[in-house]
């Protein structure tokens, strides 16, 4: 029995976090398309008073950091995230066996 290469194993792996990633956006993307819950406009966090008080204690980066955990929990937007960040890993495979000496 033959032993895969490293460069063989690093693409095998590449594909495997892509399948899976991409699989895995799609599903939480269509099924929070499926789902009955919907946002609440009138929530205690998107109130300009929340805003100013967070932006006050912690600063803008504060604020965009509420703003991004806030849009992490709409299932479009973290479907969406899954998938980027699985192609980039994927890709990061990719690039790395490729520059790996063929055996």
């Amino acid at each position: 029995m033959q032993s895969l290469s490293r460069r063989t194993l690093l693409n095998y792996i590449g594909i495997a976090i892509l399948i899976l990633g991409i699989g895995t956006g799609e599903f939480v993307y269509w099924r929070g398309l499926k789902s009955e819950e919907s946002t609440d406009p009138d929530s205690p966090y998107t109130s300009r008073v929340y805003e100013q008080d967070v932006q006050r204690t912690v600063g803008v980066f504060g604020l965009i950091m509420v703003d991004i955990s806030q849009a992490l929990h709409d299932p479009g937007t973290m479907g969406i995230s899954i998938a980027v960040v699985s192609a980039a890993l994927a890709g990061g495979c990719f690039f790395v066996a490729s520059r790996m000496p063929p055996e």
